[in-house]
């Protein structure tokens, strides 16, 4: 059967950060002339299409940011300490992004996010939907993976948590299920789903990857980063089973840190996929996207000179210099792997003193990357994020085996196995050099995702399913909105205007407040 209507995204991955040629708005389904899929190769590149939007970095660097960000933890430079803002994520930290644009395109990032999600999928429903050629069936299993990923991607960032006690299950405002091939004469449009729907898409598509594929690689979605991606949602969902089931798969059933990275690799730097990367996406020297990949918003170096490396006594201190002028320019003659970017994203010192240190005060846990500050107001620089060569050229991580000890854990203290739960959390604390813990409780295994996971895009998402308060504390925080009780209707972005004011089910004011979020409506 031929397919209609192939996406031209497909072949434009390679963008400059500073670009503005995709801030303008297309349509969510919009697609070119009449294309055949009628080869592998064809089938191919809409694959590769899917993974282009999926790591474009209107979305992926912008909604992983934003998604810690908008935590406890992370914070955006206030722009007073010699590295601006630019307004890149300031609106996501102070918790004001728009449904539309109101001052610049980082005001209102929702409709980039949005558009990027379902170019994604509409490329993945292409695959799915219509008879591909003989050798393809990898091909429709990875379409199923990057569609369930994308999807989830949307809860995370769209949705309140599944089991929110004011707004979940059942009757929660969940996700715009688009399943079918869009075309140009008749616009897919759909009413948003309940979250018990949405989530149940999720698992289904995830599924679908982990019974079919076949992929070896981690820098693409296979049966392993499947089960871990099924894990993740079986414990948005409390179902501890599952949850444990697929965590067990995904960790190949061993949990005494074998499997995990050593401690030279962690402190590496995040920037090369390796064995505990169940996927990860790669980003060379064609693809990078520069000053807007993730390692520009994080990283300045590794180290403020040869002699302030991890292990000493001046790792985690303030750069030297009698001004704010005095240590930037310290920083860029001395500091080591110096590769500046945006480099505004910080880290409080509240988050900081949670890492392991020696009775001399030095940092033990090999997590703790956090070299330096140019001042304690203005939060500490980390390295976990580091570049291969230049700026953007590195791998970031988008499902990694510790995720699985933390979620074993977590399931099997609910399942009331504490004990087991213990050990598990102990091995991963064990191998990361951290503090070993004694006992257990939900706040002791947030904790220990928190110090294993900043960066990766957890920080926002575990609030909401831990039905936890926003709390930052700490002189390091510029913020307006230091506070917000557990289940905030502000803890998402608000649905975009050019979907409820062109979607049918919500293009009259009438209806647009049944799809937009509660707090962005009308």
């Amino acid at each position: 059967m031929k397919t209609k209507y192939l996406i031209l995204a497909a072949v434009t991955a390679v963008l400059g950060a500073c670009s503005s040629d995709d801030l303008s708005q297309d349509p969510t389904t919009s697609l070119s002339n009449e294309t055949a899929i009628e080869s592998y190769e064809a089938a191919n590149t809409v694959l590769m299409g899917a993974y282009d939007q999926t790591g474009y970095y209107t979305y992926l660097t912008i909604g992983q940011i934003g998604l810690d960000v908008m935590g406890n933890d992370e914070m955006i430079s206030s722009g007073e300490y010699g590295f601006s803002t630019y307004k890149w994520n300031m609106y996501s930290y102070n918790y004001v992004q728009y449904p539309k644009i109101v001052d610049g395109w980082w005001s209102a990032y929702a409709p980039y996010l949005w558009a990027r999600a379902y170019r994604a999928i509409t490329a993945c429903n292409l695959l799915i939907n219509n008879e591909l050629p003989s050798g393809c069936e990898d091909i429709v299993a990875q379409a199923h993976g990057i569609r369930a990923w994308n999807f989830m991607n949307l809860y995370h960032l769209f949705c309140p948590a599944y089991n929110n006690a004011t707004d979940g299950g059942d009757s929660g405002k969940g996700l715009f299920l688009r399943l079918t091939q869009a075309s140009a004469d008749a616009t897919e449009d759909v009413p948003r789903s309940d979250l018990k729907t949405s989530l149940a898409q999720i698992i289904s598509d995830f599924e679908y990857l982990y019974e079919n594929g076949t992929a070896t690689s981690n820098y693409y979605l296979n049966q392993k980063s499947a089960a871990l991606f099924l894990a993740r949602i079986y414990l948005e969902m409390s179902d501890y089973t599952n949850a444990s089931r697929y965590a067990k798969i995904a960790a190949s059933s061993t949990f005494d840190g074998s499997n995990l990275m050593s401690v030279a690799e962690y402190q590496s730097g995040f920037m090369t996929a390796n064995t505990e990367w169940l996927w990860g996406f790669e980003f060379d020297s064609e693809s990078t996207n520069i000053y807007a990949s993730i390692p520009s918003f994080y990283h300045a170096a590794t180290a403020m000179s040869s002699s302030a490396t991890f292990g000493t006594a001046a790792y985690g201190t303030q750069v030297p210099g009698s001004s704010v002028s005095d240590r930037t320019t310290y920083l860029a003659t001395n500091g080591t792997d110096y590769k500046t970017g945006y480099s505004t994203v910080r880290f409080s010192k509240s988050f900081v003193d949670i890492f392991a240190k020696d009775a001399n005060d030095i940092f033990t846990d090999c997590r703790a990357l956090f070299p330096f500050y140019i001042a304690s107001t203005d939060g500490y620089f980390t390295a976990k994020f580091n570049n291969k060569s230049s700026l953007g050229i590195a791998d970031y991580p988008m499902a990694r085996i510790a995720e699985a000890y933390l979620i074993e854990a977590e399931a099997e203290y609910m399942l009331g196995d504490s004990d087991t739960a213990l050990d598990v959390l102990n091995a991963l604390q064990t191998q990361r050099n951290g503090s070993v813990s004694t006992s257990i409780d939900i706040d002791e295994i947030w904790k220990e995702r928190r110090r294993e996971l900043y960066g990766e895009g957890f920080a926002l998402t575990d609030l909401k399913r831990l039905q936890k308060p926003l709390e930052r504390v700490g002189e390091d925080q510029w913020s307006s909105v230091l506070t917000l009780p557990a289940n905030s209707p502000r803890m998402m972005y608000p649905i975009p205007d050019d979907e409820l004011l062109y979607n049918p089910y919500y293009k009259d004011d009438a209806n647009y407040n049944s799809g937009q979020n509660d707090y962005w409506a009308k």
